[in-house]
């Protein structure tokens, strides 16, 4: 028995169209990173249900780009959507930045990528910082700490100030250079040679997983961890205007169902998880110690400058720097203690 359709209901599926679309989605690490094959192809899979196959996912072998031309490659259309290091959009993503303050994170991904995302819904998402782009989800990752490639282990800042530091660009590379510190910055892919060269006594901002991956944790004698991390790395999951306007509004949120503090949260989680076990091996045959109160005190002073300088850009744009950090920093003590 067939049902017959009014001729409202007619117009209505006609006015509609079920718009079909298959995201290209590329992933910036390499293609055995977990982020490529825990995270992004489960997403896929999730978009695909909850649209109900409207919506599929490409997800290319291998990076269509290098890391600082991700967004570039989104917004020129090489692909629909990927995901970038928030450093690499300092300037344009000052808000977010708040993730990437020092000693503002632990080693808890997952709580600082869930407190990143509520950051953004409560206080950032009316400032369309994403040019052209549409923001699927944002996480942070492990915080990083001090390494030593001499037999002198790091446990005061002129310890880290009177030797040459390989360190990441931006705050943390700043954090020493304001103490003093010859620093030698560079992306974290390359931070390897520079570490087997010699020319560094040590490095700093880099979990032990992430050290490990980029050949860089086997030339150190001593790790130095702190309670707070110098800075945790934060990334955006953006999709191109463009591409999120060829899809329909019921797909666009069945999408954002399984993205925002979803994503985040399964990222974080995954990360934390595969950085402790990492950071449990590494007492096998590295010296490890943890920062005394003497020492967390004096990165936290030598950190002011940075924080200060963050603030004012904060307040040039309009907005209460303190209040977005202040939520920030109560998220990731809420979702800490979870």
């Amino acid at each position: 028995m067939f049902r017959t359709l009014s001729a409202a209901a007619v117009l209505g599926l006609l006015s509609s169209p079920v718009l079909a679309k298959d995201l290209l989605v590329n992933c910036m690490w390499p293609a055995q990173h977990f982020f490529c094959g825990e995270v992004l192809k489960p997403w896929a899979d999730d978009v695909a249900r909850v649209t109900e196959g409207r919506v599929t996912v490409s997800i290319p072998a291998s990076t269509l780009a290098p890391p600082p031309k991700q967004i570039d490659s989104v917004r020129g259309g090489l692909f629909d959507a990927g995901v970038t290091f928030n450093g690499f959009m300092a300037k344009e993503l000052t808000g977010q930045m708040v993730s990437m303050l020092p000693f503002t994170a632990s080693n808890d991904a997952r709580a600082a990528s869930m407190a990143l995302w509520a950051t953004y819904e409560h206080h950032l998402s009316k400032t369309d910082e994403y040019d052209g782009l549409h923001l699927l989800s944002a996480f942070v990752g492990p915080g990083g700490d001090f390494y030593s490639l001499n037999h002198t282990p790091i446990t005061a800042f002129k310890h880290a100030t009177d030797r040459k530091m390989w360190a990441l660009p931006g705050v943390t590379s700043a954090v020493l250079k304001g103490g003093g510190g010859n620093v030698v910055s560079g992306p974290a892919i390359r931070m390897g040679e520079i570490i087997q060269s010699g020319v560094v006594d040590g490095f700093v901002g880099i979990p032990p997983l992430d050290a490990g991956k980029f050949n860089a944790l086997q030339y150190a004698k001593s790790m130095t961890v702190t309670d707070d991390k110098i800075m945790n790395p934060s990334f955006s999951f953006v999709i191109s205007d463009a591409a999120w306007a060829e899809i329909s509004s019921a797909d666009q949120e069945a999408i954002m169902s399984v993205s925002g503090s979803d994503f985040a949260e399964k990222v974080g989680t995954i990360w934390t998880r595969l950085n402790d076990a990492s950071l449990a091996k590494v007492g096998d045959g590295l010296e490890v110690s943890e920062a005394s109160e003497g020492f967390e005190a004096e990165l936290l002073a030598a950190s002011q400058p940075a924080i200060d300088k963050w603030l004012k850009v904060m307040a040039d744009s309009g907005h209460d720097g303190q209040a977005i950090l202040d939520f920030y920093l109560a998220e990731v003590a809420t979702q800490t203690s979870r």
